[in-house]
């Protein structure tokens, strides 16, 4: 039986690279920027979805069927990828694992199995 969104969260991996790299770009950060009022923050969400015209899609590849997220275009563009991947582990894990860095304040994606990390990739201390 597979499980999705535990860690190392590998069903995910893509779409949360993509959201790491965007969190702090318009679009995803203002659905940060509603934190710690998840309400508010999965209305942002929703409306950005929106925006984009995002739809689910199942498409077919080596590693067998997976759902994707389109843009209106039938894209997968970053930040509908992105969205797909944030809607996704708040459905499983909630939101606590979208964090700030200590440091810099710069939005991350905390995927430790005991919800650690607390420092952006460019701050964390070398290991």
């Amino acid at each position: 039986m597979r499980r999705a969104a535990i860690p190392p969260f590998r069903t995910l991996d893509p779409a949360l690279a993509a959201a790491e790299r965007l969190l702090a770009g318009p679009g995803l950060s203002t659905v940060l920027d509603a934190l710690p009022d998840e309400r508010a923050a999965a209305a942002r969400l929703n409306a950005l979805l929106a925006s984009l015209g995002a739809g689910p899609r199942l498409r077919g590849g080596a590693g067998g069927w997976r759902v994707v997220l389109v843009d209106g275009a039938g894209e997968e563009g970053d930040l509908v990828t992105a969205a797909g991947g944030v809607v996704a582990l708040v459905a499983v894990a909630g939101w606590s694992r979208f964090k700030r860095c200590e440091r810099c304040d710069t939005p991350f994606v905390d995927r430790t199995n005991g919800r650690t990390r607390r420092w952006c990739a460019g701050h964390r201390p070398n290991r």
